[in-house]
């Protein structure tokens, strides 16, 4: 009985029925989960969704767009916004609305009914916290912007724009001007003033960025962390571990002896391609952190932003992933979120050819005898299922296709890289496109 109820598959069911009980769209993260942008002044309720701003008159959780998306769920609404969790349920997988309540139900069993008897308007205290104090970063990835990378607002201020038909495209790749340092943010000084009261309330505390290592705000959250220990509190960061040997050390230092910590390590294929992908990153550097984090018992979360540029390569990420399972066992995990934007670069753009590839990957994540764990090639396969049933088609699927390789052709040179060599998986489907113009 112990091992039924400690098991993911008993959680996910009771999920599942709970929040069909209260709504067809309840999602529990838009009273418990909090992730907050504060150099762009942005704050959202999960991932997948758009951010709007935080407004000056409200707090930093329930601000009226939050409590008016709550409405709506309460109401028995789907909200737009939570469309693409819908559709993964719709494929016959568990999405993240389902799959990330397990964390909040696992500390009280009935939250999500007692959290439909709240009422809209009444504020709650977050439980999952996430929070970027800064863009400032030392690469520029090619999916990310100028909102989350000093290093993208840099080459967008010298060149300008990318030339991209889309609009959604073209606003990922803008020069930002409303972006402002840690020290000169109003956001950042009223989270430090938030932080206090918001604290007990507080399961999991996320650092993100930018980089977060490269930020003084890091070390001041990790040490607050450490002088105020506090039952049942994990405490995660996403890097990319590109920072020196220094940073990265001290941050070594001070979550080594935190009794529940992860740190989310970003990378999305592997070699040549990995490092196009996420311009700046240097695989022996990162390697060369990656093991000194695992050396010293620190778990690490391998997060790949799986997008188009993840698939043909993605067979030899699995296969070092399997490596460092190997090596450090349970401290390894593997995540593939689904990237949605900026559409040109998602894995909706693929043929038939490319989805081959993105199929033997899977099968090869299957026959790893007792490596990979069942949830995590559960990961894999809806994405793939998502991807099948939500490719482009028509005149969508032309315009993102064009999309994609004017941004490879400027991006080769801006950057002085070489697409057709670093993905020769990909010549004839660039090709194609190229000569269709």
């Amino acid at each position: 009985m112990v091992k039924k109820l400690n098991s993911q598959e008993y959680w996910l069911t009771k999920i599942k029925k709970d929040l069909d009980d209260v709504g067809p769209g309840f999602c529990l993260l838009k009273w418990y989960y909090l992730e907050l942008s504060l150099a762009e002044g942005l704050k959202h309720s999960c991932y997948h969704c758009p951010q709007h701003k935080i407004p000056t008159d409200s707090d930093l959780h329930n601000t009226p767009y939050t409590k008016a998306v709550r409405r709506e769920m309460l109401e028995g609404g789907k909200p737009a916004e939570d469309a693409y969790c819908y559709d993964i349920e719709e494929t016959g997988n568990f999405s993240d609305r389902q799959m990330l309540a397990v964390q909040f139900l696992k500390n009280d069993p009935d939250l999500i009914a007692k959290t439909a008897a709240i009422p809209a308007n009444e504020d709650v205290w977050p439980r999952y916290l996430t929070v970027s104090f800064t863009n400032k970063c030392q690469m520029s990835c090619s999916y990310c912007g100028a909102g989350k990378s000093s290093t993208w607002q840099k080459e967008l201020d010298k060149h300008g724009s990318y030339d991209l038909k889309s609009k959604p495209n073209h606003d990922k790749y803008i020069p930002r001007s409303d972006i402002l340092i840690p020290t000169q943010n109003p956001d950042v000084k009223k989270f430090w003033k938030w932080l206090p009261e918001a604290y007990p309330h507080l399961n999991t505390i996320r650092l993100t960025g930018g980089e977060p290592l490269l930020d003084a705000n890091t070390f001041k959250l990790l040490q607050y962390v450490k002088d105020h220990p506090k039952e049942n509190l994990s405490f995660e960061i996403s890097t990319n571990l590109m920072a020196t040997e220094r940073r990265v050390l001290e941050y070594i230092y001070l979550v080594k002896d935190l009794p529940d910590q992860k740190c989310y390590v970003s990378i999305d294929s592997w070699g040549d391609q990995a490092e196009y992908i996420r311009n700046g990153l240097k695989m022996d550097r990162f390697e060369e952190n990656l093991h000194k984090v695992l050396g010293n018992g620190v778990p690490v979360g391998i997060m790949c932003t799986f997008c188009f540029l993840s698939i043909p390569n993605f067979e030899q990420f699995i296969f070092k992933v399997a490596e460092l399972k190997n090596t450090y066992g349970d401290l390894v995990t593997v995540d593939m979120p689904n990237m949605v934007e900026p559409l040109h670069l998602t894995a909706r753009i693929a043929d038939d050819n490319v989805i081959s590839i993105l199929d033997r990957s899977l099968e090869s994540m299957k026959s790893f005898d007792n490596i990979f764990q069942p949830y995590e090639i559960m990961k894999l396969q809806r994405t793939t299922d998502w991807i099948k049933t939500n490719r482009f088609e028509g005149l969508e699927l032309k315009v993102q296709r064009e999309d994609f390789v004017s941004f490879v052709d400027e991006h080769d040179r801006r950057r002085g890289t070489d697409f057709i060599t670093t993905f020769p998986e990909l010549g004839g489907f660039y090709g194609r496109i190229k000569a269709s113009n």
